[in-house]
């Protein structure tokens, strides 16, 4: 396949995508059919199914884009303080999630639909495990709590999970950062957060 056509096969699988992320949120996943679908995405019935063989593929695959968009960047790299990188990552998420409430209230709703895996909704271990390490290192971390532990205590911390339970209480984005960074005194040093 050429590149110029394996590119036309990408965007109109990406338009056939896009067309169902919005019937789902307009209508719920069961509130159309294959040929909405189509007509949505402006393509004929056959070019839907030739990307997908059922709508069930169409839900799948919608769920596991949707999941890949919610995560947190891996790439940002540690403040020369680990508290600073603390808190900017606790307000990260914050906004993050905030930003992307309504896509996972619609993912969720895909996953129990398909029976798909949950989400990642939290940020990257592996990046949370260095920030640990960077509080440790410079011993910001108080003396009871492992890497593990603190590493594992964090990623409840920022899961969606928890923001969803603290946004019950009608609470604004930087409401749930104050609360988070509150808890997060547990884990640091006393003293030693801003």
């Amino acid at each position: 396949m050429s590149p110029t056509r394996r590119e036309l096969v990408r965007a109109t699988r990406a338009r056939i995508l896009d067309a169902a992320g919005r019937l789902t949120r307009e209508r719920g996943p069961n509130g159309f059919s294959m040929d909405t679908l189509a007509k949505e995405a402006g393509v004929a019935r056959a070019t839907v199914y030739e990307h997908f063989r059922s709508k069930r593929a169409v839900l799948d695959e919608l769920a596991s884009s949707m999941s890949k968009t919610i995560t947190i960047d891996d790439q940002r790299t540690l403040s020369a303080d680990p508290l600073l990188a603390l808190r900017d990552m606790l307000g990260e998420v914050t906004r993050h999630w905030a930003d992307c409430e309504e896509r996972m209230r619609g993912l969720r709703t895909l996953n129990a639909l398909t029976g798909a895996e949950q989400a990642n909704d939290g940020v990257d271990e592996k990046q949370l495990h260095r920030l640990v390490e960077a509080l440790m290192n410079a011993h910001q971390l108080r003396p009871h709590w492992s890497v593990e532990d603190a590493t594992d205590a964090l990623a409840a911390l920022t899961s969606y999970s928890t923001y969803e339970r603290l946004r019950r209480a009608p609470r604004t984005p930087e409401q749930i950062e104050s609360i988070l960074a509150k808890l997060v005194v547990a884990i640091v040093s006393p003293g030693s957060t801003s």
